[in-house]
């Protein structure tokens, strides 16, 4: 089906940056999400439900994740600077 492609579609350009190279492994990514989740729906007992919550999680820590380690890596690399 193909509905929330346009959502799906603006979360992985956000994702990537706009950066050609970003958006293609932010597509990866939402393509393993999605078929694995897929997969794990049609194997397991586990509600679907639960699996679209599993993969926003991800989502959302991928996201943070760029927050969180940018400004510190960023700190790291100006007092590199400043000393060197």
């Amino acid at each position: 089906s193909t509905e929330g492609a346009g959502f799906i579609g603006i979360a992985v350009a956000l994702m990537g940056r706009n950066h050609p190279f970003g958006v293609f492994l932010a597509a990866i990514l939402f393509g393993f999400l999605y078929q694995g989740g897929a997969e794990l729906a049609l194997w397991t007992n586990i509600p679907r439900e639960l699996i679209v919550v599993i993969q926003a999680l991800v989502i959302l820590f991928t996201g943070a994740l760029d927050g969180m380690v940018r400004a510190p890596v960023e700190r790291v690399f100006l007092s590199l600077r400043r000393q060197g």
